[in-house]
Formats: structure tokens, sequence, C-alpha cells
């Protein structure tokens, strides 16, 4: 019942933010009670806690993983990223895209919240820092970069990539429209 209850609140959450969690929606789609969500959840803080916990973790874990796996093939590194950015809960192309954005941009969020966004962000800064700097010392890339900038602005074109992505109607047109944009980083960077 609590990953039921969990898939269903990021659902919520990646597509309208913290003002569209709803303990009752919830309920129906399970067909349980709200007592019952309430027996996982204390309230709607913890749940929407647990839910960025869980998306922000797998996408750590997934940049570290990339990050050893090509280690020595930086470019081969961001069309896999970016294709990344595109998973979809339903693995859709004809999905809306999702997004953690929406749930950060809400002004309703918890204090708690914010605080663990801006956590992931420096740890998911930190990680690409990283796979820039393991590029610089192979030589696959120039050693005369700012490291700590090319990070910054490889995270900002990925959030940017991500935000522009929620103007189009489907995945499918916004990978159309903006695939490429990361790697055509990576190869200024030569």
């Amino acid at each position: 019942m609590r990953d039921a209850i969990l898939e269903i609140a990021e659902q919520q959450l990646m597509r309208g933010g913290y003002s569209k969690l709803n303990f009752a929606t919830i309920a129906k789609e399970l067909n349980t009670t709200r007592a019952n969500l309430h027996y996982h959840f204390k309230n709607k803080e913890t749940l929407a806690i647990e839910v960025t916990r869980r998306y922000v973790g797998f996408y750590l874990r997934e940049f570290e993983r990339l990050r050893s796996v090509y280690k020595g093939n930086f470019f081969a590194l961001w069309p896999v990223v970016e294709e990344m950015i595109w998973m979809q809960p339903d693995n859709s192309d004809d999905a809306k895209v999702d997004s953690c954005i929406n749930l950060v941009s809400d002004p309703e969020i918890p204090e708690s919240i914010a605080i663990l966004s801006r956590d992931s962000f420096n740890k998911i800064h930190n990680i690409v820092t990283g796979i820039i700097q393991d590029a610089v010392d192979c030589g696959e890339i120039r050693n005369d970069i700012d490291v700590d900038r090319e990070a910054t602005r490889c995270h900002v074109l990925m959030i940017g990539v991500n935000g522009c992505g929620q103007h189009q109607l489907l995945v499918r047109e916004a990978k159309k429209l903006l695939s490429g944009l990361l790697a055509e980083w990576a190869e200024s960077l030569k």
C-alpha cells in the first residue's frame, strides 16, 4: 500500500506541484480511506518529503552510475543524460513532460521540501562537477575551463531543457525540439 500511495503522490506532485497533492484523491484512486493513508504518512508534508527523497534518490544514484560507466567517454554520456530527462513514469513518448520543477516552484511548498530540493540540487551539481573534472583529467576536454562554471552551465541547461519541455504538449514534441543541446554544450568544451 505504501508504494502505491507514493506512486500516485509522485504523479500528483510532478504534474501539479505541492498544492495538487491530495489525500482524498489518492484514497479514492486506491479504493481505500484517508485514515489508511494517514497510517502510512502523518500528513501531506511527510508524504511529499518521502516522494521527493525517492525521486531525487533515483536521479542521484543514476548520475553516479553514469559517471562511473562513462568515465573516459565524456561525449557519449550526454545523449544518455538527455534520455534520462525525458523518462516518464508511464514510459510513453505521448505523455506530457513531468518535472520536479512543478514541485519546487509551487508557492505553497513547505520549507522542509525547499531545503531538501536545494540539497539535492547541490548534490547533482557536485556529481556534474566531478564528471567534468574527470573529463579534464582524462584529457577529453580542454584543461583551461572553469570546471565549476561549466558544471553550473550544464546543470542550468538540464533544468532549462526540462522546463522548456513543460511547454510542449507531448514528450516526443519536446524531444524533437530540444534534443542535442547537452551534446552541443559538451562539444564546446573540446
